[in-house]
């Protein structure tokens, strides 16, 4: 048999652990041919001379990229495309393949079925592991001694997930992985600054393609984390959740101290459990706050708005909107959600609603917003709903949305001139009808009106998020 897999490690100063990673790897009992590419990205350590070494006497090519032009969906797809393996299997130096049928079990998985784009195995602690770096692995999918398969029977079942549930139906983790080159040909790894396994593994599901787990394919793989590297963690995850999955896991300051104190009670909860004795359990619990703090504070900055636009916000403003007809009240609400992949704060009218508010229209200001329907109301309803704007009863804006999947991928985005009423005080209401008033769920998305001429005021939070984004310094954060 020719030569069937190809290993891929990226590396940055790894001298600590890539040589007994290789010596792992290079241990593997597979029945095929495999090779191995190390690929640095300007190490100033002994890493690069230690892929060296090994290629003296086994199937390694070292690869380099300038450190500048790193990324960790855009590495990974260059050293595919030099690869000459059938399967192509992903690892880091500071994960160690278990046994020796590491490798053999990840292939045979997803040679299973020619639908299978990848697979990714199961990661248990090094030996030498603290007692917090054992929890919080075994939270993970990937510490699951159960075979596992991801597939969609309908792209629209992807859109009526939750976020969080997308993100766990995506699960794929490039600590110990593998990809079809057939499948990697039609969906290149995205450029992605963080999660380029979830998102990939999105789009391949969203096409059709499936995505396994296979814990037999067993990786070591643990490392102890700082307070700094927890808190640009938790940024980056953040950052990444929202962007491509929709999902804010802190909203606000409130449900940010809500999650720190559930993390720090179930952490407890689960050290109380582990079997280790009294003294190393009381220093893992004076540190579960710390961990459980640094983390939590790096996901509710990454979601404050670092620069606003000056204007008014008539989520902030609802309190004293006038709503029509009388029991609005009762059909109107301020909520979050996300509607594909963006999560925005929503004023929800279920028709018949009406929204009045009184505003100035001052010089170059506009009318901004999205509309969408909750996706769970594509459950329960058939008719579509009508969203319109008016100003001094006049209707300016006019958009009928039907119940069908491409209205669940996203929010429509509009904008609206108030150029005509300048320097006038208007009534500007937002409509929802529909004649199904049941299940309306009718969401206006962050409405706002920007002046585009003028500078925001100063807002601790925006300060604090931009503060917040230098140090977490996405573009150098690494994976240790």
């Amino acid at each position: 048999m020719g030569l069937l897999a190809s290993v891929i490690i990226p590396v940055l100063n790894e001298e600590k652990n890539l040589g007994s990673c290789l010596e792992a790897v290079f241990s593997q009992q597979t029945g095929f041919e495999f090779e191995v590419l190390v690929v640095d990205s300007g190490s100033q350590d002994r890493t690069r001379q230690i892929a060296r070494e090994f290629a003296k006497d086994h199937p390694l090519r070292l690869l380099e990229v300038k450190a500048a032009e790193f990324g960790h969906g855009r590495t990974r797809q260059f050293a595919s495309e030099q690869a000459h393996g059938e399967f192509l299997i992903y690892l880091v130096a500071d994960a160690r393949p278990a046994d020796n049928r590491w490798l053999r079990k990840l292939v045979e998985a997803a040679q299973k079925d020619d639908r299978i784009a990848g697979g990714y195995g199961r990661q248990v602690p090094r030996q030498a592991a603290g007692l917090l770096e054992k929890i919080r692995l075994k939270k993970r999918k990937v510490s699951s001694a159960e075979p596992a398969e991801a597939e969609l029977k309908k792209a629209e079942d992807y859109w009526l997930m939750d976020p969080l549930d997308r993100i766990a139906f995506c699960d794929f983790d490039d600590v110990s992985s593998l990809r079809k080159k057939s499948a990697l040909e039609k969906i290149p790894i995205p450029d992605a600054a963080w999660a380029e396994d979830l998102v990939w593994s999105r789009d391949c599901l969203l096409q059709g393609w499936k995505i396994v787990f296979e814990p037999e394919s067993v990786a070591e793989h643990s490392h102890s984390e700082s307070g700094r590297y927890l808190f640009r963690r938790g940024w980056v995850d953040q950052k990444a959740a929202a962007k491509y999955f929709g999902q804010v896991y802190y909203p606000g300051l409130g449900q940010a101290l809500a999650g720190f104190f559930y993390s720090v009670r179930q952490m407890l909860k689960d050290l109380m459990a582990e079997p280790a004795g009294f003294a190393e359990k009381a220093v893992a619990m004076l540190k579960a706050p710390s961990i459980c703090g640094f983390e939590v504070l790096g996901r509710y900055l990454a979601a404050l708005e670092p620069w606003p636009s000056a204007g008014l916000d008539l989520v902030k403003l609802f309190s004293r909107a006038e709503l029509f007809p009388k029991n609005a009240r009762e059909r109107v609400a301020l909520t979050a959600f996300a509607l594909g992949d963006c999560h925005q704060k929503v004023i929800l009218a279920q028709p018949l609603a009406i929204i009045n508010y009184k505003v100035k229209a001052r010089k170059n200001s506009e009318l901004r917003f999205g509309i969408g329907i909750k996706p769970e109301a594509f459950k329960v309803r058939t008719e579509p709903v009508d969203f319109m704007v008016a100003i001094d009863q006049e209707p300016v804006f006019r958009q009928r949305l039907e119940m069908n999947a491409e209205n669940l991928k996203g929010w429509k985005e509009f904008s609206i001139s108030l150029e005509p009423w300048k320097g006038r005080e208007v009534k500007l209401s937002l409509v929802t009808a529909s004649a199904d008033e049941k299940h309306g769920w009718a969401g206006w998305a962050a409405p706002r009106i920007v002046f585009r001429d003028e500078r925001p005021g100063f807002s601790w939070k925006s300060f604090l998020a931009r503060r917040a984004e230098r140090f977490a310094n996405p573009a150098q954060f690494r994976h240790p």
